[in-house]
């Protein structure tokens, strides 16, 4: 199953400084999408991250070691369920 993880700019930021530039989980971070939403004269950005189960599970490991605070954003996940037709 496909999961959307949307991590806020500033602990992406983090998570991806603390990454060694050769693990696949640098790979993944880096592959994610910037989505901005505004809040009267704030901007928010999240980075938007679609990866499967195993992905995610390995972001969260990842994340445990090097940048805690990320851990609850990614295992909150949006699941991505088929369309049916």
């Amino acid at each position: 199953m496909k999961i959307l993880i949307g991590i806020p700019e500033e602990h992406y930021e983090r998570f991806v400084a603390a990454c060694d530039k050769k693990s696949p989980e640098y790979t993944m971070l880096k592959n994610g999408c910037i989505a901005s939403e505004r809040d009267g004269s704030l901007e928010h950005r999240t980075i938007q991250i679609l990866c499967d189960d195993t992905q995610a599970a390995e972001l969260v490991d990842a994340a445990s070691k090097l940048c805690p605070e990320v851990v609850p954003v990614i295992a909150n996940g949006t699941p991505l369920r088929p369309r049916m037709r």
